[in-house]
């Protein structure tokens, strides 16, 4: 759609011209066309947006065993897994893990391709994504330094989940650049980012603070070619949120709760983090689930580590809160004291981190 000139403005003929014609627009770029202030007045009015990310584990589940998917969508995901079922999907989703979303990669993978040619395709995707960045600067009205904009994607890809400084994303380099482009990465699709929130109710939004934030790639399987993982790491590994610092699960946390339903909008990620002298703390996500507001962890092992789960819950009231990790499903009940010496019983739900789009799911329906 972005390579023929004028041609997004084209399309508001096709309704009042051709109205049985249904067109559909795609293009990598896309978004730059739509917000190009010099182009032609385009469609406004007259069309339907839905974004498209990469495909979801459900998604690749429904794709590579479509029984395992029916008796996934069968299970209560309050209930622990039988563990027959729980290991065959903890295979599954370690294959997901390595292959990612991509469509190309998921087809090589559900023809059982072997690793060095997902690998090649991922890479071949990426090589497509640092290609388009000289066009930045020729679909918009600003002009974007392409070495700059490859070195944040780089960093990105590779330490997802990160909430690095802008001098150590990009040393040498002013504040206000770094910060203009990855702004525009954002705004391409191709890194995500979480904004730490201090709210325990909708809208997010308005506990947000923008200069405490955490980036991530677009899609878990180009991050984890980037970090150059041996896919045999990924097999052997019992807990998934050992690998990498947690980078890995936090990556397809992220990028499943950006998937999840409505399609028709983008969806923001927030986490929550506190940054006192000798006293710093982060919960991964906080996510609004139908009525409800979750803080989610990734953290493996005894739910006791889940120290800044604890801080957080004292200084805010959260009903139910989910940890996502390789084990079973198991449901405690914490006493909590606040800081204010009010007290208040908080459910803590760890889950299979295969399990966290079905949780989502049937909290949302």
């Amino acid at each position: 759609m972005q390579e023929l000139p004028n041609l997004y403005s084209y399309l508001r003929y096709f309704k009042e011209k051709a109205p049985d014609f249904k067109v559909i627009s795609a293009g990598s770029l896309l978004e730059f066309e739509i917000n190009n202030k010099n182009r032609q007045q385009g469609p406004t009015g007259r069309i339907e947006y839905s974004y498209l990310n990469p495909m979801t584990f459900e998604e690749y589940l429904l794709a590579a065993n479509k029984l395992a998917y029916d008796k996934l969508k069968e299970l209560s995901p309050t209930k622990p897994v039988s563990e027959g079922l729980h290991t065959i999907l903890s295979n599954i989703f370690k294959e997901y893990l390595v292959c990612g979303g991509m469509p190309a990669a998921v087809q090589a993978s559900i023809n059982k391709e072997g690793p060095l040619r997902l690998d090649a395709i991922k890479n071949d995707i990426i090589t497509g994504y640092i290609e388009d960045l000289p066009k930045y600067s020729d679909l918009s009205d600003t002009k974007y330094d392409t070495e700059l904009l490859e070195r944040i994607l780089s960093v990105v890809m590779s330490n997802p989940s990160k909430g690095l400084q802008y001098n150590k994303i990009a040393p040498g380099y002013k504040i206000e650049k770094v910060k203009k482009h990855i702004d525009i990465l954002a705004s391409a699709k191709v890194i995500r980012r979480s904004i730490h929130t201090s709210e325990n109710k909708t809208p997010l939004l308005n506990g947000v603070n923008p200069k405490n934030y955490k980036l991530f790639g677009l899609d878990l399987g180009l991050c984890y070619s980037f970090m150059g993982v041996s896919p045999m790491s990924i097999y052997s590994n019992i807990d998934i949120n050992d690998m990498a610092n947690g980078a890995i699960a936090e990556q397809y946390v992220a990028q499943t709760l950006a998937s999840i339903p409505p399609f028709y909008k983008t969806k923001a990620i927030y986490h929550w983090e506190r940054q006192k002298k000798g006293s710093t703390a982060e919960v991964d996500f906080i996510t609004e689930v139908g009525s409800e507001i979750y803080p989610i962890e990734c953290k493996s092992g005894k739910s006791n580590k889940l120290k800044s789960l604890k801080l957080l819950l004292e200084e805010k009231v959260f009903k139910t809160s989910l940890r996502c990790y390789s084990g079973n499903t198991e449901i405690e009940t914490w006493s909590i004291t606040k800081n204010n010496d009010e007290e208040y019983q908080a459910s803590v739900m760890s889950i299979p981190l295969y399990m966290l789009e079905h949780f989502i799911e049937s909290k949302a329906s």
